[in-house]
């Protein structure tokens, strides 16, 4: 499947970073330079991927939600980063569009969870529905209290959706 069929799928939900990085400091010791013992006092690593990740419930929650015909995307705001891009009319009428043609709902198995940066995740989505085939994308999550959809995944969809005749 392509992310053609994903965004059709995901109309629902959109109309409806760091890489691993690290830093490694070199020095030159010499018998005339002190010898510095670095400390670190209880503070995770920079990506450490045991930190602030979001369970695949919580991310399931976010798409479920966004996907939930019964709830105006008025009050769906706070599931994508900087509120939902798009005119919330016109997402919910796509919404009620796919839910009429029986579209919905989907199914996520969410897989992969790695960080992205500081309050950033990213998983691999495999979306499936009435007319839905098993479908993949990563998509980017931000933990701006609570997990979201990343203002960017949501273009992505928005955009797949707009290329694809919907």
């Amino acid at each position: 499947m392509t992310v053609k069929s994903l965004a059709t799928g995901v109309a629902a939900l959109a109309a409806i970073g760091a890489a691993a990085a690290g830093v490694t400091c070199i020095a030159s010791v010499t018998a005339a330079s002190p010898h510095v013992q670095p400390v670190v006092f209880d503070a995770p690593l920079p990506l450490d991927p045991a930190v602030d990740l979001p369970t695949p419930d919580q991310l399931a929650t976010v798409l479920n939600t966004l996907q939930d015909p019964s709830v105006s995307f008025a009050n769906k705001g706070y599931l994508v980063e900087g509120g939902i891009p798009f005119p919330v009319s016109i997402a919910d009428h796509e919404l009620q569009k796919a839910a009429a043609k029986g579209s919905l709902p989907l199914m996520f198995n969410i897989a992969n969870i790695v960080p992205t940066g500081p309050g950033a995740a990213s998983a691999n989505i495999t979306a499936t529905g009435p007319h839905l085939a098993p479908t993949s994308e990563n998509l980017t999550f931000v933990d701006q209290g609570g997990w979201k959809l990343s203002h960017d995944s949501a273009m992505t969809l928005i955009q797949s959706v707009r290329s694809s005749g919907h």
